[in-house]
């Protein structure tokens, strides 16, 4: 196991701690985007109200 303060992914996955691994790496992101993304995912129609990165972002 590693000396540093965080659990790495693949440390967590191969002793079982996987609920330390979440608690030290909180996730961020939209849910509503997120909700509706899976909705449209799920139902097969295009999530079209969603942009998922601003132009600018994309571009290079």
């Amino acid at each position: 196991m590693s000396h540093g303060k965080y659990l790495s992914l693949e440390e967590a996955r191969k002793a079982g701690l996987l609920e330390r691994y979440a608690k030290e790496h909180p996730s961020e992101g939209d849910e509503a985007a997120f909700d509706h993304l899976l909705d449209a995912m799920a139902s097969g129609k295009p999530a079209t109200e969603v942009q998922t990165s601003t132009r600018g972002a994309s571009e290079d």
